[in-house]
């Protein structure tokens, strides 16, 4: 491969999807590399159903702040690929991810031979390519966000990780991590190692019981200490549980330095304006968008709202709309979107039959016909990501 375009084009190339009975095809792969994940610093180790991208955007901002050189990873990316592998604030270069890529493919050759047909994936070979880069550099500490669960997701191979962070615990991938509340808070909890601290965000009971009988220390952090390092009303319990996590990382970071690194926090396409009437959030499944839900009728109190909402067959965002839908002033129009590898958008036609929704056949002719004062595009981060890359020409 001769260009980063290129590298990018063949960690999409791999498998979508494999055997996830075991952690032994990542560490097949990462024995060939050299065990990079046994020579990086600590990390903050992350999962939720929602939230954990801007916990962990938090966090490594506070981090950085706090003068530690930190490595972030992140899913998915808005607006650019090398978002997903950040050391302070600066994503990867173009040069280093095909320079490090080119290295991990170059393994894969012999491996994925072995290996056949069970090959790594495409987020095992995104992993293996961030822990193999940050192993390179001399950082003081990690913030490393779940793909999915816990468990058995890719990232769980850190020997040297010192704090883990459920953020919340929800339905969604229920075909993956279980049925209920309590399956999937065992998956996430599969992050927590030894005696190493626990952080939890706004976790059920249920939840949190499956939690506590991993941990042997369960921390909450302090609602409202510090003022949201994003914007929208659920940053709130976002920013305490940051807040709470690298104080569980290192007791010693001063206040002054949380205030700083949540003031300069960045996160694209969570409660973001993109003109003044004009918004995006990546709220995916019925958590997220119940939680949007609540912030908008706090922080617009009067006027109509419009939400215009485009996501994946396997959500279950519909759980939200009854209750959207008792509001008068909120309506929602669904419009059709393909996901990545070809992932099929909500049935917005089925859809419509059962609750009072409209539909439009994209989101741009949506925007025109929406005559709310606030205009809300929210769904799959994907979606979202395209919509903001329209505006961003």
């Amino acid at each position: 491969m001769r260009t980063v375009a290129e590298a990018i084009a063949y960690i999409h190339s791999r498998p979508k999807g494999g055997q996830k009975e075991s952690l032994e095809r990542m560490h097949a792969l990462l024995d060939r590399l050299g065990n990079p994940e046994k020579i990086i610093p600590p990390a903050i180790h992350i999962t939720g159903t929602n939230g954990k991208g801007s916990v962990a955007t938090m966090s490594s901002n506070i981090l950085h702040s706090a003068g530690f050189h930190t490595g972030l990873f992140i899913s998915p990316f808005i607006t650019d690929f090398r978002e997903r592998i950040q050391i302070d604030n600066q994503m990867i270069s173009s040069e280093d991810l095909l320079s490090t890529t080119q290295d991990v493919a170059d393994v894969l050759t012999d491996l994925d031979r072995d290996l056949a047909p069970d090959i790594p994936t495409e987020f095992e070979v995104l992993t293996a390519i961030m822990f193999t880069f940050f192993a390179r550099q001399n950082l003081d500490a990690l913030v490393i966000e779940v793909g999915i669960g816990g468990l058995l997701d890719s990232t769980n191979v850190m020997p040297n990780a010192r704090v883990a962070v459920i953020t919340s615990v929800g339905l969604d991938h229920q075909a993956l991590l279980g049925s209920t509340i309590a399956d999937i808070a065992r998956q996430k909890a599969g992050i927590i190692h030894n005696d190493m601290p626990v952080v939890i965000g706004q976790v059920s009971g249920e939840a949190r019981s499956v939690i506590e009988s991993y941990a042997s220390k369960v921390i909450v952090g302090h609602l409202g200490e510090f003022n949201p390092g994003l914007p929208g009303d659920y940053q709130i319990v976002n920013t305490a549980t940051a807040v709470a996590a690298v104080r569980a990382f290192d007791e010693q970071i001063p206040d002054s330095a949380i205030t700083r690194g949540l003031e300069t926090t960045r996160f694209p396409a969570r409660f973001e304006l993109l003109r003044t009437n004009l918004m995006i959030d990546g709220a995916h499944n019925a958590q997220g968008l119940h939680a949007l839900y609540k912030a908008l009728i706090k922080s617009y109190p009067t006027g109509k709202i419009h939400l215009i909402i485009g996501s994946l067959m396997d959500k279950n965002v519909t759980d939200s709309f009854s209750e959207i839908l008792t509001q008068d002033r909120f309506t929602i129009t669904l419009v059709p979107f393909t996901g990545p590898n070809g992932r099929h958008s909500l049935n917005i036609e089925a859809t419509a039959k059962k609750y009072p929704v409209q539909t439009a056949v994209n989101w741009q002719t949506a925007i025109k016909q929406s005559d709310a004062d606030l205009t809300v595009l929210t769904g799959s981060l994907y979606f979202v990501s395209k919509v903001r890359e329209e505006y961003a020409k």
